[in-house]
């Protein structure tokens, strides 16, 4: 009984002197805590709004570039529409195989080499150029900010 006695009263003192320990300066610690964390989850909230509003700035100014490039290939599209012959307007225009920048090719023309204009897509023009010096013909895709229309429908 007394063992018992004293193991009851050695754990109600060990109850005791850990409630006593937890004065008020754990409960300041915690309650800072708390606030720090609290802090920091409103700023991680707060940037993490920032980078939406950031990803749908940049999203729109995208789509607006986007819609911007389509209006001026279908202006410039609308420049070429009846047009047959076509001078080259810079001083090195190369040839594509497809209506695309990434499918360049080694042949080029030179500044007013003429050529015939067979249809346009997606900002290029078709064209036939005939070389009277070698009788061949070279033929494919060129960027149509590289060309102009002739004054006179022939060579």
């Amino acid at each position: 009984m007394k063992t018992q006695l004293f193991k009851l009263s050695l754990s109600l003192f060990v109850i005791y002197s850990l409630t006593a320990c937890n004065d008020e300066k754990p409960a300041e610690v915690d309650k800072a805590n708390v606030e720090e964390t609290k802090r920091l989850e409103d700023e991680r909230k707060r940037i993490e709004e920032e980078k939406l509003a950031m990803d749908a700035e940049k999203k729109a100014i995208e789509e607006t570039k986007e819609k911007d490039r389509l209006i001026a290939i279908e202006k410039l599209e609308k420049i070429f529409q009846n047009v047959s012959y076509v001078h080259v307007s810079v001083s090195k225009s190369y040839f594509h195989d497809a209506p695309d920048f990434s499918t360049k090719r080694k042949a080029y023309l030179v500044r007013n080499d003429e050529a015939a204009l067979l249809r346009t897509r997606n900002g290029f023009g078709y064209v036939e150029y005939y070389n009277n010096d070698s009788g061949k013909t070279t033929s494919g895709w060129m960027s149509l900010t590289d060309i102009e229309a002739n004054n006179q429908d022939g060579y």
